[in-house]
């Protein structure tokens, strides 16, 4: 993101700031810190999508100074589910948009229905899964460490891929320059490929799952003109990825290639 205009964006007549902590279609993890300071200079709220980011790094919501914080639990190995993460006094002042009939009470005045009690269930044994990774005395200590050993893991994957993928000259690489922190989220495109194509392909015939699209960054896809042959074709990565799979997508992208 090009900051260099922050100052002037935002400005007293700002009331609302939201940003995106992670991009979903090529992996930039954006100046977050810098965005909230700012937006804080000038009393405003500040609104930050960590949906992208939670999955691959330790994102801490004071840290950031976000009065709502959004992320979706399915991202990081737990239940279908999302969460918003409102400072209690902004959650109580908000005005939702619902049936006359139902509650203001708190977390209720925000959902359309029943909760979703399993899938709530189902959150805790996914953030002890993170937890399992890392060392400490507190359950926060472990789920901070078992962070930094899972994007740790996961660069050195990304790493891997993206060195192999620069070297094919069929490919074209979507990613923020060297030096520059980025989840394990690897975007590409062939030469005269359609993406959709490519990626069915190598399902069918290396059962290696790969998806294709704008990822919800359709704005950053119309502006690079690629929304037209299929979007990008993305690879992620999680702790359960090896090093063999990277070697066998890359045998399999090679081989569509020449074929």
């Amino acid at each position: 993101m090009d900051l260099s205009e922050l100052d002037s964006v935002i400005n007293q007549k700002t009331v609302l700031v939201a940003a995106g902590l992670a991009s979903n279609g090529v992996g930039t993890i954006n100046d977050a810190k810098k965005i909230s300071m700012r937006t804080k200079e000038v009393g405003a709220l500040f609104s930050l999508d960590a949906v992208q980011a939670v999955p691959h790094i330790y994102v801490d919501r004071d840290y950031y100074d976000a009065d709502i914080l959004f992320c979706s639990t399915y991202k990081f190995f737990g239940p279908h589910m999302g969460a918003a993460i409102i400072k209690k006094g902004l959650l109580e002042s908000l005005k939702a948009y619902k049936l006359a009939c139902a509650t203001d009470d708190i977390p209720f005045k925000l959902e359309l229905g029943t909760q979703n009690h399993e899938g709530i269930a189902g959150i805790e044994p996914a953030v002890e899964f993170i937890a399992s990774f890392g060392k400490g005395k507190t359950r926060r200590e472990r789920i901070i460490s078992g962070y930094e050993v899972m994007e740790e893991y996961e660069n050195f994957l990304a790493d891997k891929l993206r060195s192999a993928l620069k070297e094919i000259p069929e490919i074209k690489l979507y990613q923020a320059p060297e030096g520059v922190r980025k989840t394990p989220t690897v975007s590409f495109t062939i030469k005269g490929m359609n993406s959709g194509d490519a990626v069915r392909w190598i399902i069918e015939n290396y059962s290696i799952f790969v998806a294709h699209g704008h990822f919800y960054a359709s704005t950053l896809a119309d502006v690079l003109g690629i929304n037209e042959n299929g979007g990008w074709i993305r690879a992620g990565f999680e702790p359960y990825n090896t090093e063999e799979e990277i070697d066998e997508f890359i045998k399999a992208v090679k081989e569509l290639i020449t074929k």
